[in-house]
């Protein structure tokens, strides 16, 4: 008699909302995984604890790990990853998600070189010996969208680097992958970040006109070599 396959769980911690899971979901569903997403600040995070998913995927935000007086919240989020990672749970972790495990692993975050744009990584040697080196087919072109960075958790190894920022991926084993940088969004979905970050653009002096005529060439050759990425990631991580 045949056996079925056991289905995995996906919970995603989302900041807000157009920054979503978007390629992640999309190799994740490919992959038969149920995903269930919380809103940070406003869900309650204790069905993640109580029933650990199989990966926990925690995404951007305009905030700061640091900004726990303005937002309380965030020392619950830290915690629940910081035992998700204990009791071996797997994590991926994007931009506001790479500081939080960071954050959770014992390291530093702090205000650091903002990064907005499109614009290449530098990849470490074990960063081309990683899913990231998917990423060289689209010229290790991807956006960035930050301005604090971290000190990489013991045990990591570092993936990639720009020149103004050393730690921009990092993984530690099997278990974790964290990218300071946004390989997962959708072409289509850049309108709702130029017009949901437009106080901060124009605070950097940014014309939301450059990243979208960007966006137009190279978008979609990224989100694709973003997908291929994670669903490296996943199959080296048995998901």
């Amino acid at each position: 008699m045949a056996t079925s396959t056991p289905s995995r769980t996906t919970h995603i911690i989302q900041h807000v909302a157009f920054e979503h899971g978007g390629v992640i979901a999309e190799a994740l569903r490919a992959r038969g995984h149920t995903l269930r997403v919380f809103q940070a600040g406003v869900d309650d995070l204790q069905p993640i604890a109580n029933n650990p998913p199989d990966l926990l995927l925690v995404l951007g935000g305009p905030i700061g790990v640091y900004e726990t007086a303005a937002y309380p919240w965030l020392e619950q989020e830290v915690a629940l990853i910081r035992a998700h990672l204990a009791a071996g749970g797997k994590v991926i972790g994007v931009c506001l998600g790479a500081q939080l495990i960071a954050a959770a692993s014992g390291a530093r975050v702090y205000p650091g070189t903002r990064e907005i744009g499109w614009a290449p990584i530098v990849p470490t040697a074990r960063g081309r010996d990683s899913a990231l080196a998917e990423l060289e087919a689209a010229d290790w072109e991807v956006l960035h969208w930050h301005g604090d960075t971290f000190d990489l958790p013991a045990g990591a190894e570092l993936l990639a680097s720009t020149a103004a920022v050393t730690n921009q991926a990092y993984a530690i084993g099997k278990q974790v992958l964290a990218l300071q940088f946004h390989p997962e969004v959708m072409p289509r979905d850049i309108e709702a970040w130029l017009i949901g970050h437009t106080v901060e653009l124009a605070k950097a002096g940014i014309d939301p006109r450059t990243i979208r005529a960007r966006t137009a060439e190279v978008g979609e050759r990224v989100a694709a070599a973003g997908q291929r990425m994670f669903a490296r990631w996943l199959d080296e991580a048995g998901l």
